[in-house]
């Protein structure tokens, strides 16, 4: 009895082992450096920092270099709204609970888009030695419900004025993806259809909604589709334009 049970515990033991194994290696743990920022039409490359992110199966959330999360959730990938050319995640992060991660598919360009239409431009880079986790970090909310902010390294803004390209690459007058800040007139403002919501002012939303066995498929009033009941598939305001269906520049 004593010899099944001495086996039983190695049985688990080495059970719990290839398991661990198995959540170890499921993780990609990634890090990307702040290049770039759009901060109320201001753009500036007078930054620092980066965040690790780690990748689970089409979750991604803000970790150390180890994977293990800061504490700022996590972000699905919403395949409504991803392409060919980008992969888009929505969901928790350091700048609040309805962040857009905007990957190219290639996964070596970030962007953060905010719902204030502020845009972090990262690129996937080798973490300099003495990074060990996020550079941005939340902090505990105060007492009065609001959230404080610690960094280890701070981006740091000036309103110089480069060409910008949100989707990270080479700006030329063919490119569609970006836009240019230099030798305007700030009288005169530029429309440009929003990119995440693709000028219909409504995006796509999904959350997991528990239907106890008893899922079906169900049609969306608003885009047409069919989807399953348990998806929690709807519609909510673009989280980038506010609505309106475009930006301005």
């Amino acid at each position: 009895m004593r010899i099944l049970t001495s086996l039983s515990k190695r049985n688990l033991l080495f059970l719990l082992f290839i398991l661990n194994v198995c959540a170890v290696k499921a993780q990609n743990v990634s890090y990307y450096a702040l290049t770039k920022t759009s901060r109320n039409g201001a753009i500036s490359t007078n930054v620092s920092g980066g965040q690790f992110i780690t990748f689970m199966g089409d979750i991604c959330y803000e970790s150390n270099k180890k994977g293990i999360g800061v504490g700022h959730g996590t972000l699905k990938l919403n395949t409504s709204y991803s392409n060919s050319d980008y992969k888009v995640y929505m969901g928790s992060s350091y700048w609040g609970q309805n962040a857009t991660f905007k990957f190219k598919t290639d996964m070596t360009v970030l962007n953060v888009v905010l719902e204030n239409g502020d845009v972090y431009v990262y690129k996937k880079q080798t973490a300099p030695p003495s990074a060990t986790t996020c550079s941005l970090i939340r902090g505990k909310s105060s007492s009065s419900g609001s959230s404080s902010y610690t960094s280890s390294s701070s981006p740091t803004y000036q309103n110089n004025n480069p060409t910008y390209n949100p989707s990270g690459g080479n700006n030329n007058s063919g490119n569609s993806g970006g836009y240019s800040n230099t030798n305007r007139n700030n009288n005169s403002k530029q429309r440009r259809d929003c990119s995440l919501c693709h000028g219909k002012g409504r995006i796509v939303r999904n959350s997991s909604v528990p239907t106890y066995g008893n899922d079906s498929r169900v049609r969306c009033n608003e885009c047409g589709g069919y989807f399953m009941r348990s998806s929690g598939h709807s519609h909510v305001t673009c989280t980038q334009c506010h609505g309106r269906g475009y930006l301005e520049y």
